[in-house]
């Protein structure tokens, strides 16, 4: 018993409960002491740390979209429906928010399409003044691409201003133009972060041109929502704006989209062709005032033509469903012969020796 009694005594007493909150306060305000000698504190007037993933905000599109014109997507849904063929389609009209989407938002090869977002940086620059239109370029070696363009042909060392390369990038597709404005703005990786900032989030260069494997990529609605930013009067100014709708409109590849509408329809556009894929991206003005942009990207075979007939066809599909011109879309379905100007390629060659 006397034991027992002892270890009672000897045991430390219960404190009562306000005794207890006490002593618990003391010992946070203690352990936050200690804590902040360790960790300085962070300044409240600061924005809180944003993760890695919070780093870039995709902006909303530059069009409201409307109402889809159902008719219009099952014509192209069924004629796309060709054993091997891919296609891809994206339509808006900004004026109405009228819009077809087809497979729109799917990542495609983007071919000689990417030079239209290139050339959208390039004008940007432009207008920020890091580069002016006469400042003149030297052809390199490195630099050089197969494929579509004359520069291939020119000596290493040639020279020619910045807007003679902006226009035969986008005329004659050259591609020796196209990797020289690519370096000349910075690489790849700086137009990549561009595009993201621009909210084109299937559009990336991977590979200088020509990029015959198809591995820089683009998708119909990236296409369609920079040329919507464009007619919104974002990304570049109107001056520029002006000055890209012209060199457009005088692609010399005019075998796609342009023989879907009829004579009078004024088409501003950029085409691209490997042996995996075709397609073309525009913007189309209608006579009767109604304007739309569009973009159709078709993966096939190696060189099957069935897919530039599609282009053809679903251009001539949508000019109908926007404007109800059944009888002036009759007879625009026939490909013409493309026209190669030999002299003018030897004149252009000379005059820049």
């Amino acid at each position: 018993m006397q034991a027992t009694r002892a270890n009672r005594t000897t045991r430390r007493r219960r404190l009562p409960p306000g005794q207890r909150l006490l002593l618990m306060l003391s010992l946070a305000g203690a352990a936050a002491g200690i804590v902040g000698f360790v960790l300085p504190a962070r300044d409240e007037t600061e924005p809180p740390p944003l993760d890695a993933a919070t780093q870039v905000q995709t902006p909303g599109p530059p069009f409201q979209l409307t109402e889809s014109i159902d008719a219009l997507g099952n014509q192209i849904k069924e004629r796309s429906n060709l054993p091997k063929l891919s296609t891809g389609v994206f339509m808006v009209e900004p004026a109405t928010g009228k819009y077809v989407d087809f497979n729109g938002r799917v990542a495609y090869p983007a071919a000689s399409i990417i030079k239209l977002p290139i050339l959208v940086k390039l004008l940007a620059a432009i207008d920020a003044g890091t580069v002016q239109m006469d400042q003149v370029l030297t052809i390199r070696q490195d630099l050089i691409g197969g494929g579509s363009g004359f520069l291939q042909w020119r000596r290493p060392g040639s020279k020619l201003s910045l807007r003679e390369t902006a226009e035969l990038m986008m005329i004659f597709s050259d591609n020796t133009a196209t990797n020289m404005v690519i370096d000349l703005l910075g690489g790849k990786d700086e137009f990549n972060k561009d595009f993201q900032t621009w909210g084109l989030t299937q559009t990336r260069i991977n590979n200088w041109l020509p990029d015959l494997p198809g591995t820089n990529t683009t998708s119909p609605y990236d296409l369609v929502s920079l040329l919507g930013r464009i007619e919104a009067g974002e990304l570049i100014s109107l001056k520029s704006r002006e000055w890209m709708y012209g060199v457009m409109g005088r692609n010399r590849i005019r075998t796609l989209l342009p023989m879907g509408i009829p004579a009078g329809t004024k088409i501003a556009d950029k085409t691209g062709d490997i042996g995996r894929l075709v397609g073309d991206a525009g913007v189309i003005s209608t006579k009767s005032g109604q304007r739309y942009l569009i973009a159709v990207q078709v993966e096939r075979p190696h060189n099957d033509r069935r897919a530039n007939q599609l282009i053809r066809e679903i251009s001539k599909d949508t000019y109908v469903a926007i404007t109800g011109d059944v009888e002036g879309a009759k007879t625009v379905l026939v490909p013409q012969k493309k026209v190669v100007h030999h002299r003018k390629h030897v004149r252009h060659k000379r005059r820049h020796r």
